[in-house]
């Protein structure tokens, strides 16, 4: 019997040798190569694309033959690649069903890239032949990272929040080329010079921008003009006030955000000094493209400028007592102009016990009814109608009170009048009410939308209404659910005043 199985497991393992893999050698992928499509660079794609799964697959000891056939296949493949992007960015307009099939080509073209480089530069330092790949661990390194922070804007693309394991994956290789010495090491990719520290400053800028809901022609525009500027700011780990604006934090799974008067210096620290890049942003004007393109990247100025996530703000005792709007009926009625609503909203007296910049904190005799996530509104004078929406994070009973926090997601909530362009599901068309909150530099992130669920749709448009003013929008992914209520993202693509809308 165990002759038998020697038997079969030779005949396997020819069959195996026979058949061989496409990756083999230089030589067997050069030859692979050649077999791809001709006739569209769609169907060659699509092929390429179905062999970086199998060489990711075959789950092979890296060597240096393998990291040339690597290369054959990204050489062969960045062509095809920059052919079917062209596609998807001119099919953003109609063909939603090949535009969402040209995305996902590119994100998976990425995704395998990312992890293809990623396994090898893993190898470089713990493989069998180490010794012959470590050379070339520089080279490994900054595809590494381009393919991960392309990954990244390419989840934007389809309003996705980047994975924090890809940001840590960013993080982690940083640390270790900034460790072996080779981060600003010169090398050559896909035609142009660059560096690790250079490719991880562009995931990181892109970040800052976080261009959820924005179009795909706009986060291409956006990208290609950081990359295009000149000197890029790099990430360096001494802090100089007045100098460096922003930071990121090596050991965490996010991206950079504003320095603020509380500065640190740690280990795993980088600051970055963008006041060069802001001013470029702000001032941009190119004659071959219309004021709108121009006002987009000057916003993108203005992202970069307070954007970030802020973290651990210290709290300050205030007491006092404040007026509270509960849930989203009570909140609508309370943000409704008084000429034109005369309901008053249930409003209820709470004591203040501490504010941040993040939220605030309250202490209440009893204990209320109230879910984590639900939304409050806090004035300290219903009568000059000035809000703030709070959403509770947290409650807890301590000495005889029941403490509740809340975090703050704008200090300016507007009821704004909300419809769908066209092509909505039925039920859905008719104009309903939303609270757009709008943020403020102090405040994290970009701007958001409180809107039923009923009313939501990834990517659909959207007409807001605001006073006079009339906003064409795009719905982005959801941030939140608020009972019912869902917190989006958006990207506004235009604006005018409602008469001329008429």
């Amino acid at each position: 019997m165990s002759e038998l199985f020697e038997m079969l497991s030779s005949i396997t393992r020819r069959r195996k040798t026979a058949g061989g893999s496409p990756f083999a050698s230089v030589k067997a992928t050069e030859k692979w190569l050649k077999t791809l499509p001709s006739d569209s660079d769609y169907d060659a794609h699509h092929a390429l694309v179905e062999g970086l799964e199998r060489f990711n697959a075959d789950n092979e000891e890296a060597t240096l033959s393998r990291m040339k056939s690597l290369l054959k296949m990204e050489a062969a493949g960045l062509p095809l690649q920059q052919s079917v992007i062209e596609q998807y960015v001119r099919n953003q307009a109609a063909f939603r069903l090949a535009r969402q099939a040209l995305w996902r080509e590119s994100w998976v073209f990425w995704s395998l890239l990312a992890e293809a480089w990623l396994s090898m530069l893993k190898q470089a330092y713990r493989g069998k032949a180490s010794a012959e790949l470590k050379p070339f661990a520089a080279e490994m390194a900054a595809r590494a990272i381009r393919y991960a922070g392309l990954v990244m804007r390419w989840d934007y693309h389809q309003a996705r929040i980047p994975a924090g394991s890809t940001w840590r994956r960013v993080h982690k290789i940083y640390r270790l080329v900034e460790r072996d010495g080779f981060a600003t090491r010169e090398v050559l990719l896909n035609g142009s010079s660059t560096h690790c520290a250079r490719e991880y400053s562009l995931v990181v800028l892109l970040g800052l921008v976080h261009p959820i809901g924005y179009r795909a022609q706009e986060i291409e525009s956006i990208a290609q003009i950081v990359h295009d500027f000149n000197p890029l700011p790099l990430p360096t780990p001494v802090p100089e006030r007045g100098i460096h604006t922003h930071v990121v934090d090596l050991s965490l799974s996010e991206g950079a955000c504003v320095i603020d008067d509380e500065w640190l210096q740690g280990r795993r620290l980088r600051y970055f000094d963008l006041r060069a890049l802001v001013a470029y942003l702000k001032a941009f004007d190119q004659v071959a493209v219309d004021e709108a393109e121009n006002a987009l990247i000057r916003q993108v100025a203005s992202l970069i400028e307070r954007g970030g996530v802020r973290r651990n703000r210290q709290r300050t005792h205030r007491f006092g007592r404040v007026w509270v709007a509960a849930g989203m009926n009570n909140i609508l009625t309370a943000l409704a102009s008084p000429d034109t609503e005369k309901t008053r909203p249930a409003l209820e007296p709470w004591m203040l016990r501490d504010e941040s910049t993040e939220g605030m904190g309250f202490a209440l005799p009893d204990e209320p009814e109230m879910p984590h996530g639900r939304l409050v509104a806090v004035s300290w004078d219903p009568a000059e109608s000035v809000w703030q929406l709070m959403a509770i994070r947290w409650n807890r009973q301590e000495d005889g009170q029941h403490l509740i926090g809340t975090q703050r997601l704008s200090r300016h909530p507007k009821r704004v009048e909300v419809s769908f362009e066209a092509e909505v599901p039925a039920g859905a068309s008719e104009k309903t009410w939303a609270v757009f909150l709008p943020m403020t530099h102090t405040e994290q992130g970009v701007s958001n939308l409180l809107i039923p669920q009923t009313h939501y749709r990834l990517g659909a448009p959207m007409v807001l209404r605001d006073g006079d003013m009339i906003y064409r929008l795009r719905l982005g992914e959801v941030q939140e659910s608020h009972e019912g209520w869902l917190r989006v993202g958006m990207d506004v693509v235009g604006r005018s005043q409602f008469a001329a809308a008429a």
